[in-house]
């Protein structure tokens, strides 16, 4: 009886390196694309804040 290992994982060939790259360079502008989306939302909730705080500053125990 032989034993076999099993690859875990489908390992890259080094001899591709326009591929990783390329791979790389998308997965980090799809990154991008999803923190982007959370822009708006953060900006929304920093006027919200702002607009509340000035409210804030005008009261009796500013």
């Amino acid at each position: 009886m032989q034993v076999q290992s099993i690859p875990l994982s489908h390992p890259q060939p080094a001899g591709r390196p326009v591929k990783r790259g390329a791979l790389a360079v998308f997965r980090g502008l799809r990154l991008a694309a999803v923190q982007a989306k959370k822009v708006p939302a953060a900006l929304a909730q920093a006027g919200i804040d702002v607009r509340e705080a000035w409210r804030e500053s005008a009261g009796p125990n500013a």
